[in-house]
């Protein structure tokens, strides 16, 4: 993996990077290496259900950690986390609300907020960012921005809006990094060489930001704009003597 991972390391500002097959097998990963037959503090409105009708909770539990739930479906605060910390505590979780949103009466604590949290108690803070980003896109928090706000390790995918093959990707600091390399589970989880190179293509073209927006095809679909995308369904829908409403 040195290739994608100097990538990463690159273009993330991590320490370190590991690449598995899949996003919820890199948090999968990263929870069974830090908090097997331990406890794993997360806010209860983050107990998301990705693709394919996984949950988090269920993802949580094959890890072999323990899950403990803290705040509301709405709102939850630091303080939440802090009062939950008990001796059995290995990991406080943060869970990017990547494909919902919850409006109105609601508040969730920065990623800085529990990155000094988890500092004061000795604890890693692991932040799913699900989609991840490498570059400004809307208000989708990017993977820099969340390791420089203090996540001890990081975990997103290589597709989704990053655009590259299906994996999943973990940056973070070595130390803990080392330990995920290091569990038994990274060899079931691993990425093919396939993935890897795919995944180098496309990380490569980031390195230049502007390449990349008008390269990478998701990053090119979502800046294009509107009448760009009018015009080619007009030339379509002429081909086959459609219209567009």
């Amino acid at each position: 993996q040195d290739h994608a991972a100097a990538l990463l390391r690159r273009l993330t500002g991590a320490e370190a990077a590991l690449v598995v097959n899949n996003n919820a097998a890199a948090v999968l990963l990263a929870l069974a290496a830090l908090a097997e037959g331990r406890e794993v503090v997360v806010s209860r409105g983050e107990l998301i259900e990705i693709g394919d009708g996984f949950r988090i909770p269920d993802v949580l539990e094959r890890s072999g950690a323990r899950l403990v739930e803290v705040g509301t479906t709405n709102r939850t605060r630091a303080a939440d986390y802090e009062h939950a910390i008990g001796p059995e505590t290995a990991v406080l979780l943060r869970v990017h609300q990547s494909n919902f949103r919850v409006v109105g009466f609601t508040e969730l604590p920065a990623v800085s907020e529990l990155a000094a949290v988890a500092q004061r108690h000795g604890l890693p803070l692991v932040d799913d960012l699900g989609s991840g980003v490498l570059v400004e896109v809307a208000d989708e928090p990017s993977v820099r921005a969340s390791l420089e706000a203090g996540a001890d390790l990081v975990c997103f995918s290589g597709d989704k809006l990053l655009g590259g093959p299906q994996a999943g990707i973990v940056v973070g600091r070595a130390e803990l990094v080392e330990r995920l390399r290091r569990h038994p589970l990274q060899r079931a989880l691993r990425a093919d060489k396939l993935t890897l190179a795919a995944l180098e293509g496309t990380l490569g073209l980031y390195l230049d930001p502007d390449r990349a927006l008008r390269e990478v095809p998701v990053l090119r679909m979502l800046v294009e704009p509107a009448d760009e995308v009018r015009r080619r369904a007009e030339r379509l829908a002429e081909l086959v003597d459609g219209a567009v409403e």
